[in-house]
């Protein structure tokens, strides 16, 4: 066995001090250009999720209200929608979980800084058995739940009831007094 002429290979050992640089100097470039991107798209997918979560919730309100020919009420747990929500048939029509109601979900959404409302929203969300939101005292009501983003500078979301009881979702960038609620 004889001795080798092969002459050795400048990338026998591996890679050079300049190629790694080069390539960690991309890495670090890829990464700060990625983050906050991956930042947005996480905080409007938790975003999506929550109002996902209360638009099913409303619709269930409204649809059993119609089906079951009564009032149906959708209210935040410990009277604060950041807590979560349940919805009830409300037997004797008093706006609150009693021992003879029927409970039908209670959900919560997460990862969101906070959800918002307007009126008497803040309080509960009723539907008639037309499908018609309205008010213990049988006015109609209206109104906004707001949800904001973990970051306020992304856009938050808004769910709209009109005064004939239909859900409206949009996109909105939400003032930062809104959002500064807790």
């Amino acid at each position: 066995m004889g001795a080798s002429n092969r002459q050795p290979n400048r990338h026998d050992g591996g890679i050079s001090l300049i190629e790694l640089l080069v390539a960690i100097t991309l890495l670090s470039l890829a990464v700060t250009l990625g983050v906050p991107s991956l930042a947005r798209t996480l905080d409007q997918q938790r975003l999506d999720n929550a109002g996902d979560r209360l638009t099913n919730s409303i619709r269930l309100t409204r649809e059993t209200a119609i089906t079951r020919n009564q009032a149906v009420v959708m209210a935040p747990l410990a009277g604060n929608w950041n807590g979560g929500w349940r919805v009830f048939v409300d037997n004797n029509q008093n706006g609150q979980l009693d021992a003879d109601d029927i409970l039908l979900q209670e959900d919560q959404a997460t990862n969101i800084t906070t959800i918002s409302a307007t009126g008497e929203l803040a309080r509960y969300l009723r539907y008639n058995p037309l499908g018609e939101s309205e008010r213990l005292d049988g006015g109609f009501l209206a109104g906004t739940l707001r949800l904001c983003p973990v970051h306020p500078e992304h856009p938050g979301r808004r769910l709209i009831i009109n005064r004939v009881g239909r859900l409206r979702s949009e996109s909105a960038v939400l003032a930062a007094d809104i959002c500064s609620q807790r």
